[in-house]
């Protein structure tokens, strides 16, 4: 299995090859496998025979479904960083290999991120996984995840 890094991210412009489609394709078929156990996750922690479980299993089916090209990979990788932010065991499982993009993730950038994604009823995956990827590699300053001065407190003199 991949890095989680390369899952979400993609791996770095000077390690690709030349067959793209195929180094998608095999990006895709990780994602599916990966997004199967969290599914059989949420399905052992919320009980498999309730309405909720269905509903969120005929959604994980449709992102599952879709093609593997810009719009089926973005959705993949935004449904991977929804089940960071709200399953303990998910982060825990990646956070043996990358500690701390895990801690990055769920202190800092899924709590700034998730809430807008949700309102605006998943509706655009890539731009998650863009703010995600840039509040990780490029933003890294505090957010006010560690008590710090946020924008509404008035600055001292």
């Amino acid at each position: 299995m991949p890095l989680l890094s390369t899952l979400l991210f993609g791996r770095p412009l000077s390690q690709r090859g030349e067959d793209n489609a195929a180094e998608v394709a095999a990006l895709g078929r990780s994602l599916d496998r990966l997004l199967r156990g969290v599914l059989d996750l949420l399905g052992r922690e919320t009980g498999e025979s309730t309405e909720a479980f269905a509903q969120a299993r005929m959604e994980w089916e449709r992102v599952l479904a879709s093609e593997y090209d810009y719009a089926g990979i973005a959705a993949r990788r935004a449904a991977l960083l929804f089940a960071l932010h709200t399953l303990e065991p998910v982060r825990a499982h990646f956070a043996k290999r990358e500690p701390a993009l895990v801690a990055d993730l769920e202190a800092r950038v899924l709590p700034a991120a998730m809430p807008s994604f949700l309102s605006g009823m998943a509706q655009r995956p890539e731009a998650l996984v863009v703010m995600c990827s840039t509040l990780t590699s490029m933003w890294k300053e505090d957010m006010g995840e560690r008590g710090g001065r946020t924008c509404s407190e008035p600055l001292a003199s």
